[in-house]
């Protein structure tokens, strides 16, 4: 009896996350308000962090914010782009290079298809992830829309 009760109340727990739009991979929804992009890009959460990617030709740019929007200073910090294109992989290196941002530059091109694994590595803890879909755009009027 214990075994389904735990059951219902997992079940309800689970439900009750989806409603408020969490996934559990740790990445916001686009129509979650609390994400919202102020330069454009995506943004994710990343364990006590939030990354905003932007994601030009040749160049990747990562904004870092604590979860009340307030800039996290990335000096001595570092980080990598791991840009997946249709079944072919490269590895970008982020480094700090002015207030909350990380930026690699390199020879890529990005489809509607590209996935960008980024990884920042700040104060000398775990590195944190976030997964990064950059050419999807997010529904109509709502926040956090992928920059083009």
């Amino acid at each position: 009896m214990k075994a389904i009760g735990l059951g219902v109340t997992l079940a309800l727990l689970a439900l009750s996350l989806a409603s408020l739009g969490i996934e559990a991979r740790g990445e916001a929804s686009f129509d979650d308000p609390a994400f919202q992009s102020p330069h454009g890009g995506q943004m994710r959460t990343a364990g006590p962090y939030r990354l905003e990617l932007i994601a030009n030709a040749g160049e990747i740019i990562v904004y870092v914010t604590d979860h009340g929007g307030r800039p996290v200073e990335t000096a001595g910090g570092k980080g990598k782009a791991v840009i997946h294109t249709d079944g072919h992989g490269m590895t970008l290196p982020l480094g700090a290079v002015d207030g909350n941002v990380l930026k690699g530059k390199g020879r890529f091109k990005l489809k509607r298809s590209s996935v960008v694994y980024v990884m920042v590595d700040l104060r000398r803890e775990k590195p944190h992830n976030a997964t990064f879909r950059p050419l999807v755009a997010a529904p109509p009027g709502a926040p956090g829309k992928a920059k083009r």
